[in-house]
């Protein structure tokens, strides 16, 4: 079944209990986390999780679900971090293979200069010419062993299992270094920040063997369209008071919401997140897709997006393959405020109208697509990779599964090698078309079977 997440701001008026025990209780899960963190990395990420389970309640005082909750969020980050660093390890060796290819046709011209240049025959000009390929040589083959640096200690980290989280990230963590320069008046003022930055997740693991999904957090639709929310009071500030109250509203996957807590068989996670002085409530949702059938198909053509830096491309097809319709959303917004998720969000939702309007399925680059576009497509490796990294690309993916899961659009993903590359060379020269419709275009005709090759 998918698994969708939906987000809503807590408010003082509505759920000031919980943001208050929110605010206290951050520090104190955010030892557990990193505790747990480091165990799993030194165990490689094979752990024997009811013995660590025990170690914790024990260690910390918490239930059993804390817990559980807090390793389930530590593996998934370990898994998710592993995965990354094999696909920057494709991307250092493509990157090193590509500065090679560069540095072989520099160090062809040197050498074909050379001779003259030992003989006195070159003049002014040549001579200056040859002196900057020389160093430009030297550079390149200096670039070359950095990368090939990195590569080896990425090799060494991925071979011990030894991966780096920096929990309240590395920009922040390095300003302590250069107080002033950030803004910092002392280095107290510093890690006060750090602190706020680095605990600001609290994770709730649900289950289907509990109570309404979830046992230490539980969330109750009621009459007045809102939602009642109990939260069970956990480690040193367990008291008298077993649970904190509140209230909360979801405007975004409302009814899914609603429905997964109505059928009571189907676990429901939760995730605080503290950002700045404003608190944040995620719910994790599981739909029953039998009640979801797919109303889309590939007939009749498909829809093929290109996601890039600042737009996302989209290209129409009939049921032979050709082009029908193209066209361009724009992503002005970036980073972790509320614009840029709305503006994603509202962009998906754009696209879903339209393939629903057509009534066909919507084909897309599979997740893995940096690594698999960075080995075909020669000197994509920085932007792919920058890519891989960028929250903008995260929340795509997230939002148009989530987008395609509510509406009954079939979802396709391919692998995109080349998609540029035989747009640039088959598609758009003819039809005077943008590279990346191009890309779209390629993508989408790889979703209803067809196979092109590069001119």
């Amino acid at each position: 079944m998918p698994v969708l997440t939906t987000e809503t701001r807590l408010s003082e008026k509505e759920a000031k209990g919980i943001m208050e025990y929110a605010r206290k209780y951050r520090a104190d899960y955010g030892i557990i986390q990193r505790y747990v963190w480091h165990v799993i990395v030194g165990q490689k990420g094979v752990i024997d999780q009811p013995k660590l389970n025990t170690e914790i309640q024990r260690k910390f005082s918490v239930s059993k679900r804390t817990a559980n909750s807090v390793i389930y969020d530590m593996r998934g980050r370990y898994k998710a971090l592993k995965e990354l660093k094999r696909t920057e390890r494709t991307l250092y060796k493509n990157k090193i293979l590509h500065l090679k290819q560069q540095a072989e046709k520099i160090a062809a011209a040197v050498n074909k200069l050379k001779k003259d240049a030992a003989a006195n025959k070159l003049d002014e000009k040549q001579l200056e010419k040859y002196r900057k390929l020389k160093k430009k040589l030297y550079y390149r083959h200096q670039r070359i062993q950095k990368f090939k640096d990195r590569l080896a200690q990425l090799k060494k980290n991925i071979a011990n299992g030894h991966y780096s989280l920096g929990f309240g990230g590395k920009k922040t963590f390095d300003s302590q270094y250069r107080l002033e320069e950030n803004g910092y008046r002392s280095h107290e003022g510093w890690y006060n920040d750090y602190r706020r930055k680095r605990d600001r997740n609290i994770f709730y693991l649900g289950s289907k063997d509990e109570a309404e999904g979830n046992q230490m957090f539980q969330l109750r639709p009621n009459a007045e369209g809102s939602y009642d929310i109990q939260i069970r009071i956990d480690g040193k500030y367990v008291s008298d008071d077993k649970y904190v109250y509140g209230k909360c509203r979801f405007k975004y996957l409302d009814d899914e919401l609603r429905e997964s807590l109505r059928n009571r068989d189907r676990p429901v996670s939760y995730r605080i997140k503290i950002r700045g002085t404003k608190i944040y409530l995620q719910a994790v949702v599981t739909l029953d897709m039998s009640k979801r059938p797919i109303v889309t198909s590939m007939v009749h053509g498909a829809i093929g997006l290109d996601f890039n830096d600042g737009h996302i491309d989209l290209a129409e097809t009939d049921g032979k393959g050709n082009l029908v319709a193209m066209d361009r959303y724009r992503l002005k917004y970036h980073g972790t405020g509320g614009r840029a998720a709305n503006e994603m969000r509202q962009v998906t939702a754009e696209i879903g109208k339209y393939a629903l309007s057509k009534g066909k399925s919507i084909v897309k680059e599979e997740l893995s697509f940096a690594r698999k576009k960075s080995q075909t497509e020669k000197g994509s490796g920085k932007r792919y990779n920058r890519m891989l990294h960028t929250l903008d690309y995260s929340r795509y993916e997230d939002d148009i599964r989530n987008m395609a899961v509510r509406n009954g659009i079939d979802l396709i993903e391919v692998n995109p090698a080349y998609t540029s590359q035989i747009a640039k060379t088959k598609y758009c020269p003819i039809r005077k078309i943008p590279v990346h419709n191009g890309a779209a275009y390629v993508i989408a005709r790889k979703g209803q079977g067809y196979k092109d090759k590069a001119v």
